[in-house]
């Protein structure tokens, strides 16, 4: 995974040699994939039907709402009592980056979503939104309370697993085999094998053919360095889903191999994110006065001694929102802004991509599920973090007064209290935890992108050459003895939202009508798939019809 592996592929399935670090500015080749409407809503009612107990979906909804429901409590409200639009997006995006380590494409605190359907469907990345939307409109624009939070997470999983199952159905079908054939132990691992090279390399099977499959397969050794480890990994859930041990004579069938690839899904995250404590732990050994960040000088230093890893450009580091600019003579790689980037992601769905977890996720909610409000005072904060560990921060210890300064100065700009979701307190977590917690910058000045989007976009290549890094190790400059003044503060304040004053019976009343709305919403969506249908067929023979005009 994370720097450990590379891909340079040519059409014909030929592999080329290249450096190292390119895999990880490789991004899948499937772009612009759609799913129908009418699945998302077949999607979205079974999910609805999970809410009222007729549907399988209710367990993973329940499991779904009891993870949410201590962000759910912290996140700020509007007046009916629920989160308003990019609050439901900020939420969702934290679940998955925290349960699966899934950056949902369409995701996040400044998502944009533009042009959500087509003709052709709905592109994957939008998908969220059009979710969102439907919800939104049916429910009377009064924002998604803790049930229909769920609902739409639960949603997403719901087209995910189908996602998954399709693909393992294509490489079924390159592999000639029908879904209802049963399978050997041998066929079901070079199945699973190439499941798992089109997942990792983002390559769609259905442009493929067998033979470039079977090459690839065999080359993934070099392409992957990580690859036995994934095959372990893969064949151990094999073993636990289908009870069958290695060099049974046993035969395993499709739907079997079906949740063998769901369960690899969800747990790849998991399995890869000791290649990301690998990484934070190279980053960290380079760190300079205990600030968080890797003089640039330093970072490139592997590179320029013949490494594959840290080689991105200072622009794409910009990009991302990795580069500390604070001192210009003297720039840096804010680490945990690199470790969470997207040039750190592997993997990818139409969906989403593999991403390293993101540890401040844990201590902002232990924050959020003790305070469960939207702000705190100084003191509970202070009591709190002063206990709270990390990977690199031991408990019982007391805080500087600088911290204990910059943390009365932003309850001062709020009227004594703590907004947890506004950027000042994000960044007073990065300078208490300056190797779990991200730099906040603010919206607009940075973009997730890919160093392939990134390319594409500015023509420039993500990879620094040789010249530029040297550029920075020349002008090395000496590093300071530790002190918190390393870390660059600014006061410039972003809330998450704008929270009104709360009105409780306006949201209480709301609440007693949700599983009412909810019912409607459903018999609407039946109603709005019935059409989806209907109208699909009539442009089916609508179709048909023109191939016989002049």
């Amino acid at each position: 995974m994370i720097g450990k592996a590379f891909a340079c592929l040519v059409l014909i399935g030929v592999v080329s040699p290249c450096q190292a670090s390119e895999f990880l500015k490789a991004t899948p080749k499937e772009r612009n994939e759609r799913v129908s409407e009418g699945d998302i809503q077949m999607s979205l009612l079974e999910e609805i039907e999970g809410t009222l107990g007729a549907g399988s979906a209710t367990n993973r909804l329940r499991l779904l709402e009891a993870i949410l429901k201590p962000m759910f409590d912290a996140l700020p409200k509007n007046e009916h009592g629920n989160l308003e639009h990019k609050t439901v997006q900020y939420a969702l995006h934290r679940l998955f980056i925290m349960r699966h380590g899934w950056s949902i494409k369409g995701l996040g605190r400044h998502a944009e979503n533009t042009n959500i359907t087509s003709p052709a469907g709905v592109l994957k990345d939008q998908v969220p939104a059009y979710i969102q939307s439907t919800f939104e409109k049916r429910l009377g624009e009064k924002g998604l309370g803790l049930r229909e939070l769920a609902v739409m997470a639960s949603t997403l999983e719901h087209l995910i697993h189908k996602e998954t199952v399709g693909k393992l159905g294509d490489v079924y079908n390159l592999f000639k085999i029908l879904p209802t054939t049963d399978v050997s132990e041998t066929t079901a691992n070079e199945l699973l094998d190439t499941y798992m090279m089109a997942f990792i390399l983002g390559e769609n099977v259905r442009n493929l053919t067998l033979y470039d499959v079977r090459a690839l397969n065999a080359e993934m050794p070099e392409l992957f360095l990580a690859w036995r480890e994934t095959q372990q990994f893969v064949r151990r859930i094999r073993s636990n889903i289908t009870q069958i041990a290695e060099g049974s004579l046993e035969k395993i069938e499709f739907s079997s191999l079906a949740r063998v690839v769901e369960v690899i899904g969800e747990e790849y995250g998991s399995f890869q994110n000791f290649e990301c404590h690998q990484l934070k732990d190279t980053l960290v050994n380079m760190e300079f006065a205990g600030s968080g960040r890797v003089k640039l000088a330093d970072f490139y230093k592997p590179a320029l001694g013949g490494g594959w890893q840290f080689q991105e450009t200072a622009g794409y580091l910009r990009q991302v929102g990795a580069l500390d600019e604070s001192d210009p003579d003297s720039m840096s790689v804010i680490i945990t802004n690199y470790l969470y980037s997207q040039a750190n992601c592997i993997a990818s769905s139409g969906y989403y991509s593999v991403c390293c977890i993101d540890e401040c996720e844990a201590l902002l909610g232990h924050l959020e599920e003790t305070v469960a409000g939207p702000e705190a005072n100084p003191g509970t904060i202070v009591a709190l973090v002063e206990t709270m560990t990390s990977s690199t921060v031991n408990s019982s210890r007391k805080l500087s007064e600088k911290l204990l300064n910059h943390l009365d100065d932003v309850a001062a700009l709020h009227h004594g209290t703590v907004p947890l979701h506004g950027r000042l307190f994000a960044q007073w977590m990065h300078h208490a935890y300056p190797r779990e917690c991200p730099y906040p910058h603010m919206s607009g000045t940075t973009r997730q992108q890919t160093a392939d989007e990134w390319l594409i976009e500015s023509g420039i290549d993500s990879v620094a050459t040789e010249e530029e890094m040297r550029q920075f190790t020349s002008a090395r400059k000496p590093d300071v003895v530790e002190d918190e003044g390393a870390m660059p503060w600014s006061t410039e304040e972003e809330l998450l939202v704008v929270r009104p004053r709360p009105n409780a019976r306006s949201g209480y009343s709301y609440a007693l009508l949700r599983p009412f709305v909810l019912v409607t919403l459903a018999g609407l969506l039946s109603v709005g798939f019935i059409q989806t249908l209907k109208a699909s067929s009539a442009a089916a023979r609508d179709t048909g019809s023109a191939k016989f005009m002049v």
